[in-house]
């Protein structure tokens, strides 16, 4: 009788893999989701805090003009400069326009590729076992190159004046640690932005207890409260590929200095702070016993077939393959980005080929 049970329990499972893999975008689909959905959430997010940057500058300049030219204002300059400068205010604007577009993004690329844009949250998944390393360089690879295109249109929209105006390098909206932000403030600041954005993935998008269809909204707050403290000491990234965009973009124009040095600071931050997050939230709220990441070569768990099960009723599923679902993560009203799924770490290859 154990045997037959044991026998039926390995065949249910064997069906779940392969309707697992069957509910799975193609690894090409999910890279080009990647892709694109960095691209708009960098273009949409530095246009903005180009726009922001060029406000105030045009305003100086338009009154350095009236007063005589450049110079003509002599020691009031900088006092000028002061009263036109960005404030708190203005910071909301971009954080909002930041977040607007992450939320969006997750409800429209969640269900292909995860939604991570950001090489970040690629990473922590992965530490976390709930993603397969050996597709982490092409995620992060797809991730750059979307953050680089997305910077190139901005420069498309602004042209000179969005890199530099007046003698001020903008830099199609760049991030830059603040001069009198020490290297290792930088770095906490950087890791605490991306602690903040990935314990808000966690808990929506990983989590299977979560409310559905509250993960996009819920994710782009959270990465607009991380902005709103980091802001003036680091610009807020918490995102290499939305530092480095406009950093390559700004090489085709005039400029004074690029800060290529600060890019360690937005490389390594978001890395240690959303790693950070992903074993703290699974510590703290017992995510790991609650959904236990699969042990290699594994796709799903006995917990996975209670709620297959209860997805059939309700016309969801629940996948345990990196790039699936997670309790019901598809269709209409979900809330669990598919590439935050729990997997494998680098499964091994079932019978029949590897389970991609």
């Amino acid at each position: 009788m154990a045997v037959a049970e044991q026998g039926l329990h390995d065949h249910q499972h064997h069906e779940l893999d392969d309707h697992h893999t069957a509910q799975q975008a193609p690894l090409g689909r999910r890279l080009a989701a990647e892709f694109v959905g960095t691209l708009l959430f960098v273009a949409v997010g530095t246009g903005a805090a180009t726009a922001l940057a060029l406000g105030p500058l045009r305003e100086f300049l338009a009154v350095e003009e009236s007063a005589g030219g450049a110079g003509a204002l002599g020691p009031q300059s900088q006092l000028i400069q002061s009263l036109t400068a960005s404030t708190f205010g203005d910071l909301l604007g971009v954080a909002f326009a930041f977040a607007f577009a992450l939320t969006f993004l997750v409800y429209a690329f969640g269900g292909v590729s995860g939604a991570h844009f950001n090489p970040a949250v690629t990473f922590a998944v992965a530490v976390a076992r709930r993603f397969r390393w050996s597709e982490l360089p092409l995620y992060w690879i797809a991730q750059v190159a979307g953050g680089i295109a997305g910077a190139f249109v901005v420069a498309g929209i602004y042209g000179q004046d969005g890199a530099s105006l007046g003698g001020t390098d903008v830099l199609f909206g760049a991030t830059f640690v603040s001069d009198d932000v020490t290297q290792w403030q930088a770095l906490l600041s950087e890791a605490f932005i991306a602690f903040v954005l990935m314990s808000a993935i966690m808990a929506v998008a990983v989590d299977h207890r979560a409310p559905k269809g509250w993960s996009g909204l819920v994710i782009g707050l959270g990465l607009a409260s991380g902005i709103m403290v980091t802001g003036a000491a680091t610009g807020g990234s918490g995102n290499f590929a939305r530092s480095l965009g406009p950093f390559v973009a700004s090489l085709v124009y005039e400029v004074n200095r690029i800060p290529w040095s600060d890019l360690i600071v937005y490389a390594a931050g978001p890395l240690i702070g959303a790693a950070a997050a992903a074993l703290v939230y699974e510590s703290l709220t017992g995510l790991e016993r609650s959904a236990p990441a699969p042990e290699p070569g594994a796709a799903t768990h006995d917990e996975d077939l209670h709620d297959h099960a209860g997805a059939a009723d309700i016309g969801t599923t629940t996948t345990g393959t990196t790039g699936g679902s997670v309790a019901g993560a598809t269709g209409p009203g979900s809330s669990v980005p598919p590439g935050l799924a729990p997997t494998g770490d680098d499964p091994a290859p079932p019978a029949g080929g590897p389970k991609i």
